[in-house]
């Protein structure tokens, strides 16, 4: 049973919400895909792209800094304000692990797109890097999953990464990206070494939804 974690008006898309899946671009093309929200949640002012805070409902752009408090103090309702409709993805597979939607699915909603992940296990994951997740579930891409930046040589950072062609390389700054630029097809020959060479991942386990613990006898839920 798919539980929800976020209810709101939806209208029903097919397995793309944003764009038709494209062709695989060429690699010398970088880009980094944004979801953004066109007006501030809090002024109603347009956004500035540089400025964005990162919640457990997706990344929302501001005006200024100061509406990162007002944000975070009623998320759902910032949410609503900024993303207004919420498209709902048919995905039949799951944008973080991969792996098929089947019985124990979660209902999740991140930046205005209602979808389905495998397991309560990839919630966290897909919140953190809400990017990534959200253009893994619009864009037919590949994800090398490589955890060293190949430009800083540093870890990579959740939601910091290009898409360089149809191929999704991890960074450790978002402010990389133009580096990125200069020599796309190096950059992405470098993450692809690094991904190769790291261990392999065990295989994903499917995580089911904590069940509520019910009453001790002869007590009711509510009561005094």
């Amino acid at each position: 049973m798919i539980r929800s974690l976020f209810a709101c008006t939806v209208f029903v898309l097919g397995a793309n919400a944003q764009d038709p899946i494209a062709p695989d671009k060429p690699a010398s093309t970088v880009e980094v895909p944004t979801f953004a929200n066109p007006t501030c949640p809090i002024m109603g002012k347009k956004v500035s792209m540089p400025l964005f805070i990162d919640t457990e409902l997706g990344r929302f752009y501001v005006c200024c800094k100061p509406c990162y408090k007002k944000i975070a103090a009623d998320l759902q309702a910032a949410h609503k304000t900024a993303y207004p409709v919420v498209q709902e993805v048919k995905n039949d597979v799951c944008p973080v692990s991969g792996e098929p939607i089947a019985d124990g699915a979660m209902a999740i909603t991140l930046q205005g797109y209602s979808f389905r992940l495998c397991c309560s296990g990839c919630v966290e994951h897909a919140r953190t890097h809400s990017q990534v997740t959200l253009t893994k579930l619009t864009r037919k891409v590949k994800d090398l999953g490589n955890e060293t930046c190949p430009v800083s040589g540093k870890p990579v950072t959740p939601s910091a990464f290009a898409l360089v062609g149809d191929t999704i390389v991890h960074l450790s700054s978002p402010l990389l990206v133009d580096d990125v630029k200069l020599d796309p097809a190096a950059v992405l020959e470098k993450a692809k070494a690094i991904a190769k060479a790291q261990p392999p991942k065990p295989p994903h386990e499917h995580k089911k939804p904590a069940e509520k613990t019910p009453p001790a006898p002869g007590k009711q839920e509510g009561g005094k």
